[in-house]
């Protein structure tokens, strides 16, 4: 039979239409659930709607490459959930259009998608990743560093301040402890404090009054504690007013550029981090899951070409299982891949090989029942 390229056309245009419905409600979802993640810092700054916006304009792009293949998934399960329900797939069968043909619209839409993903992997994930950052640090910097009741981590410094006070005890309750490697730690503890922040040299200079400094030798069979009227310290903030980018922040040039380093130089093993692997896994995650789109789509069209009578809310709840379990084999792959479990390229095409075993063997199947 000469290829339906009408009903191409046709199913091409539908499937769009519900990815595209799908699309928007996921980034929906994803802008939300993130907003809420930041809302602390949001209210505690007193962000207006135009520092919101920017951030909103920033989460977009950093998570809508994610969105991309349940998108797709959603949109061939949905579309051929009605078609089936309305008894479209019934007769497109019966006039001798074999399973196979229902492919070419679903995964020209996966290959689109997954070079849409692999652009915004490579290229606009990275940047909106370091825009979101750098709101964050701008949002939190319109305040102050300094959260009263919270634990702050600077590199090996610790800084807590038990309450705001007035004008004569700015600060109650100070603790600044360090615990650097290869010597001893200690913890000042003040009643009252002052800090100045000094933007030039990222440091926050505190003026401490009426405490105590506790030293901890590595030997517990000593001690010592001096006591203070006043005293100056400073904790470098660097990391926080200028941090250095992680391996998500990276374009995929910069990624390799960083992997084909010597594997003892003191940014690769930054980059790394505790594992030693984290280049290797952020370039195998930015390289095996555009792929997901087209595996994705070769499982959802014999999924729903099946007869069907609750059309659009079995298609929808059909997706969901189908992604939550894509994206736990991906987990895992990922988890496992970053402690070294196994090799990052085994966990992280893992995956998406599975999947692909599954859309054929569906395919097969279903294909059987042209004959």
């Amino acid at each position: 039979m000469v290829a339906p390229r009408l009903l191409w056309r046709y199913m091409f245009r539908d499937i769009l239409l519900h990815a595209l419905l799908g699309m928007f409600a996921i980034m929906l979802l994803l802008v939300v659930t993130n907003l809420l993640r930041f809302m602390e810092d949001l209210a505690a700054a007193g962000v207006g709607l135009e520092a919101l916006g920017q951030l909103v304009a920033a989460i977009l792009p950093a998570y809508a490459s994610y969105a991309l293949p349940t998108a797709l998934l959603f949109g061939i399960l949905l579309s051929f959930g009605r078609m089936s329900a309305d008894g479209e797939i019934v007769a497109m069968r019966a006039s001798g259009i074999s399973a196979s043909r229902f492919l070419p619209p679903a995964l020209a839409l996966g290959v689109i998608a997954a070079a849409t993903a692999t652009y915004m992997l490579f290229v606009v994930q990275p940047h909106a990743a370091t825009r979101i950052r750098t709101l964050l640090r701008e949002i939190a910097g319109s305040t102050t560093v300094i959260e009263p009741g919270r634990f702050l981590e600077f590199g090996d410094r610790l800084l807590f301040v038990h309450a705001l006070g007035d004008k004569n005890c700015p600060l109650e309750g100070v603790l600044i402890g360090s615990a650097p490697e290869g010597a001893r730690s200690f913890y000042s503890a003040a009643h009252c404090g002052t800090v100045d922040n000094d933007k030039d040299a990222h440091t926050l200079s505190f003026v401490l009054h009426d405490g105590t400094v506790h030293f901890r030798d590595p030997d517990p069979a000593r001690y010592r504690r001096i006591k203070f009227e006043t005293m100056k310290t400073a904790i470098d903030i660097s990391d926080y007013t200028d941090p250095k980018p992680t391996t998500s922040q990276l374009t995929f040039a910069q990624l390799m550029a960083a992997n084909s380093l010597p594997a003892d130089d003191a940014e690769v093993k930054r980059l790394n981090g505790r594992y030693g692997t984290a280049l290797k896994c952020q370039i195998q995650r930015r390289l095996s899951f555009p792929f997901a789109s087209l595996v994705l789509a070769l499982i959802a069209v014999p999924l729903g070409i099946r007869p069907m009578r609750s059309g659009r809310s079995a298609g929808a709840l059909t997706a969901i299982a189908v992604m939550a379990l894509y994206w736990l084999m991906f987990s895992l792959g990922d988890m496992a891949a970053s402690r070294g479990v196994a090799p990052a390229w085994l966990g992280l095409w893992a995956p998406n090989a599975i999947a692909l075993g599954i859309g054929i063997y569906f395919m097969r199947r279903i294909g059987q029942s042209d004959d």
